[in-house]
């Protein structure tokens, strides 16, 4: 049976927990065409979540752009991610792709190439160093264009949006705030990984994108949600964990999601089916013996701190150990 817990990537499906205001509130957001900035630090589920909410639309009302803005460094690399992206949120064959690409971003030069892996890519001919403003204005323009004359709702997520203060000036911050706050019919997430730049670049009067959208801060998940979704999780494999020891992992990780999912999945992987998490006296759970690989709490969540003396001690056969150095 496959591990239920997961971190590290994007989690969807029974692997993802909760968030079920979160993701209403996002979808209610994108229903009404808002532009909203949804930040907290690394790794707390943002890109889960909004991929969540986006698969609450409906796909023939809407034509959903992801755009990852993380490998950007440019105006021009940002001009041709968010063409692509919008490209392929269209279509889905090779074909239907570059016609699409044409039809909408013609004077970009798009192209169907073969990759590294010998797969066909989209690709665009904007240079690194050509004019981009002409190319920006058209790609800015293109998701109102699409919703127009009862065209379908437009979704454009930009992802790590704080790249673009990489980019050497604030052209496109001001060449958004001129061109989104007259599309109606299109509604703008933008998530950021880096709070304090994201809060700033909406709450800073001087920013270009002062107050142009609402800021939806991401925090931790509550307890009461873990608990049923830990438990359940153990239950289909026909393993146990009690009220109390998934308290401790909340407790560790503060319900940050990454961390949770992460202690939660080696606690999986330790106990063995039709066992139990044995808080002190699990067969085997003597000193340091932590199972494979020697794996101590710290290690597992990567950080320290005044954790509880005993987290799990014990788990089928070894033992899962709070302190910082394994024996």
């Amino acid at each position: 049976m496959r591990n239920p817990f997961e971190y590290g990537g994007v989690v969807s499906g029974e692997a993802f927990c909760n968030r079920e205001k979160q993701t209403s509130d996002l979808v209610r957001a994108m229903e009404n065409g808002e532009k909203l900035f949804v930040f907290s630090e690394r790794r707390y589920g943002k890109t889960s979540l909004v991929r969540a909410a986006l698969g609450k639309l409906p796909r023939k009302g809407y034509v959903c752009a992801y755009v990852d803005l993380w490998p950007t460094d440019s105006e021009a690399t940002f001009v041709t991610t968010v063409a692509k992206a919008i490209t392929e949120s269209m279509s889905t064959s090779v074909g239907k792709v570059l016609e699409t690409a044409k039809k909408f971003f013609g004077s970009l030069s798009p192209s169907v190439t073969m990759d590294e892996e010998g797969k066909p890519a989209l690709t665009f001919g904007l240079g690194k160093h050509a004019r981009v403003g002409p190319a920006l204005d058209e790609v800015l323009v293109t998701p109102a264009r699409i919703a127009a004359k009862g065209g379908p709702r437009v979704v454009v997520v930009f992802d790590e949006f704080q790249q673009i203060l990489e980019y050497g000036n604030d052209h496109v911050e001001r060449k958004l705030r001129s061109v989104i706050q007259n599309h109606r019919h299109v509604s703008y997430l933008f998530l950021g990984s880096r709070k304090h730049l994201i809060q700033k670049m909406v709450l800073d009067r001087n920013r270009p994108l002062y107050r142009a959208g609402g800021h939806y801060p991401l925090g931790p998940i509550a307890e009461k949600h873990w608990q049923p979704f830990v438990r359940q999780r153990f239950a289909d494999a026909d393993k146990g964990i009690d009220q109390e020891h998934i308290h401790e992992v909340c407790e560790l990780t503060q319900g940050h999601p990454f961390y949770t999912q992460h202690v939660c999945h080696v606690l999986w992987e330790l106990c063995e089916p039709k066992a139990g998490c044995e808080h002190r006296n699990a067969p085997g759970g003597g000193e340091g013996a932590v199972g494979p690989g020697k794996l101590c709490l710290h290690d597992v969540v990567g950080v320290s701190g005044p954790f509880p003396e005993a987290v799990l001690e014990g788990v089928g056969g070894g033992g899962l150990r709070s302190e910082g150095v394994c024996r």
